[in-house]
């Protein structure tokens, strides 16, 4: 199941540009049961030359970019509206051009309106990169 982007989302400059394989990024829901919040999301992209940084890898402010993507996602299936508190990301392997590559963010758990979550982007079975974050809920900011 494709996850809702909100209206005032739209334009974001990550989510809704071609940086791969020239069209947006498709975040899908994981998760059988609706009454829980521990959802996780997916997307399957394939970088191109857009987001090179060395000859023939992703750039790394951009593997970043993605894993904040993925999460927030992740908090949109579940109706949540947030911003990113902080970001901590982990490289552990180069993310190579034209091959496609899988990023996964789930929710750990929310403390009031603060919410940690963790993802992962992988590309042939290895894991390139991971990272964890908190976001905070925004209430009053429409959507």
């Amino acid at each position: 199941m494709k996850v809702f982007t909100p209206h005032n989302h739209r334009r974001c400059q990550v989510c809704s540009q071609g940086f791969f394989a020239d069209s947006p990024i498709c975040f899908e829901a994981v998760g059988a049961d609706e009454t829980l919040i521990k959802y996780e999301t997916f997307a399957r992209i394939v970088p191109t030359d857009k987001v090179e940084g060395y000859d023939g890898i992703m750039q790394g402010g951009i593997v970043t970019t993605l894993h904040d993507s993925a999460m927030l996602h992740c908090l949109f299936r579940n109706s949540i509206n947030a911003m990113t508190v902080s970001l901590t990301s982990r490289f552990h392997y180069p993310i190579a051009i034209g091959q496609e590559l899988e990023i996964r963010a789930n929710w750990v758990k929310s403390r009031r309106n603060i919410h940690f979550l963790e993802s992962k982007i992988t590309q042939n079975g290895r894991l390139c990169s991971s990272a964890q974050s908190q976001f905070m809920s925004v209430s009053n900011y429409q959507t």
